[in-house]
């Protein structure tokens, strides 16, 4: 729905308050291009107007569609601001003025993305967090590996990737994909990592790694300015894309209770999920538990996800974005540790 220049909507000004936030907590050390266009967003809601009524409604979809659509035609001058679509010398100044047009002279494919489109962000990075926690729950047999918002299934081949924890290694030694995790304020984790069964993944809108539109999507919810972020990226698809993992349409909650009983009878199930229950409301996250818990064998649970969305309270006002670290059976578990919202650190306390 279009509104005159300077006129807004009340949903237009609450999505200008989340960009608000955005630019705040998410952003502002992180990424300098993002924070400064959520900054301007935030005072000039108007630009969203392709966005009024659209499905998702988070700033992280907005900017993505506004990239992807760089990445498919660089040749407007927005294009310079954004390093991994022109890697020369970007240009001095201001890029808020020049998005705001781009904004406005591309309302209409802006708003058929946001129709279609939801955040697709596989950072593989997650998986130096994910990795001790397969290790805790590990009990001697292999996992039968089932994902919740597995976008394109990278984090299923978390066992295909070389770690390095400040200096330790673990994973595959010979992968050409190295994470790096910094270990802060205790101690290093198991890193023994679980033989691997099976892998499924669940998403409403799974990513084909044979589709060039979809993986333009997974670049374009990257921020642009990180590119150690795209290198992983595209290491971990080369990855996947040697032996794909296996992955469902549909809503998780309809279809786990299926894929848990047809996972290998010797196997422990093992449901996990990275940045994904943030977008399940509080009775959604309440059936997932209650259907692990009915699930009439063992199961392991991992989760890494904002603090308070599975367990605990919410992040304080003021705390650095993190992701806690979730793990054990359904009914019984535990927080072990907190990770970056991109990986990047991990923090694992003594347990008691």
């Amino acid at each position: 729905m279009a509104h005159p220049v300077g006129m807004t909507s009340p949903e237009l000004d609450r999505l200008a308050e989340r960009f608000a936030r955005f630019g705040r907590e998410a952003v502002a050390t992180d990424s300098p291009l993002y924070s400064r266009l959520s900054e301007g967003i935030a005072e000039h809601p108007d630009v969203l107007a392709p966005m009024e009524g659209t499905r998702e409604g988070t700033p992280m979809v907005f900017l993505a569609a506004v990239h992807d659509e760089l990445l498919r035609d660089p040749r407007h001058p927005l294009a310079e601001h954004y390093p991994d679509v022109t890697p020369e010398a970007l240009p001095e100044g201001d890029p808020w003025p020049v998005f705001a047009a781009f904004c406005a002279e591309h309302s209409d494919a802006l708003r058929a993305t946001l129709e279609v489109r939801g955040t697709q962000t596989n950072e593989v990075a997650r998986c130096a967090g994910l990795l001790p926690c397969f290790a805790t729950v590990a009990d001697g047999r292999p996992l039968a590996l089932i994902e919740v918002g597995a976008s394109a299934g990278l984090n299923l081949c978390w066992d295909r990737y070389a770690y390095d924890y400040a200096g330790t290694p673990a994973g595959a030694p010979a992968s050409p994909l190295r994470i790096e995790c910094a270990l802060r304020d205790g101690r290093e984790p198991p890193l023994e990592g679980a033989p691997v069964a099976s892998r499924v993944g669940v998403d409403l809108n799974p990513v084909d790694l044979g589709a060039a539109a979809d993986v333009r999507w997974l670049h374009a919810c990257v921020w642009p300015d990180q590119p150690a972020r795209h290198a992983r990226l595209d290491a971990a698809i080369a990855i996947a894309r040697e032996d794909l993992p296996e992955l469902r349409r549909g809503d998780a909650l309809e279809l786990l209770p299926g894929l848990i009983a047809d996972a290998p009878a010797e196997a422990l199930v093992c449901v996990f999920h990275t940045a994904a229950l943030a977008y399940f409301s509080r009775p959604q996250v309440a059936r997932l538990e209650a259907i692990l818990n009915a699930a009439g064998r063992d199961v392991a649970w991992v989760g890494g996800e904002s603090p308070g969305v599975v367990m605990g309270a919410p992040r304080a006002v003021g705390e650095g974005l993190h992701f806690q670290l979730t793990a054990g059976p359904p009914g019984a578990l535990r927080v072990l540790g907190r990770m970056g919202h991109h990986g990047g650190w991990l923090e694992w306390p003594a347990q008691g």
